[in-house]
């Protein structure tokens, strides 16, 4: 909660004084932060692949509109897009799926093969994810983001009452834009 009044005033100015005096920019990071998150969402959404460029479309207008729930849950898809994109443009990289998929799941009465993009829909996102840094994509900390956002993912896409604020929705956005999408983060 911002305060108001003369103190603040004060201690503002007393913040240009120093940001004059040792030329350092002073940051308002409750307007700073969903700015660049916004900027960066913009900036994906202009360099995506047609594939899921209108997730990251739809996320920016939920996003614009404080509706947070929303762009979570189109930035989460448009990231679950493009890594199933990445397995199938690496070469083996859908062969090295299914190699940590029957490590995994070969035993299960469940277990489905991975031949083709297609069968990944088949998988829960959880899996997938375990099956990413088996199989090489990423290490063992992005693959633990990677879960933590899908955590967060499903409290905004299941009937829990729980609203995301607008920071928690910018270290979403930016987390998978950064490591994910823009590809930082991955092996191949």
């Amino acid at each position: 909660m911002a305060a108001d009044g003369p103190d603040v005033d004060r201690l503002l100015a007393g913040l240009r004084t120093l940001q004059e005096e040792f030329r350092s920019p002073v940051a308002d990071v409750e307007t700073e932060s969903p700015r660049l998150a916004l900027d960066s969402l913009r900036e994906a959404v202009a360099q995506a692949p047609r594939e899921y460029q209108d997730y990251l479309e739809e996320a920016l207008a939920c996003y614009e509109r404080g509706l947070f729930r929303g762009a979570i849950l189109l930035v989460w898809a448009a990231t679950v897009q493009h890594l199933y994109l990445i397995a199938q443009s690496q070469s083996g990289g859908i062969a090295a799926f299914e190699r940590a998929n029957h490590d995994q799941f070969g035993s299960n009465r469940s277990y489905r093969k991975i031949k083709k993009l297609d069968d990944f829909r088949y998988l829960r996102d959880y899996d997938f994810i375990q099956l990413g840094e088996h199989a090489g994509m990423y290490n063992r900390t992005i693959r633990k983001m990677l879960h933590q956002r899908l955590d967060l993912r499903n409290d905004c896409g299941h009937p829990t009452k729980y609203q995301p604020g607008r920071e928690e929705t910018v270290i979403f956005i930016e987390s998978l834009l950064l490591n994910v999408i823009g590809g930082r983060a991955l092996n191949w």
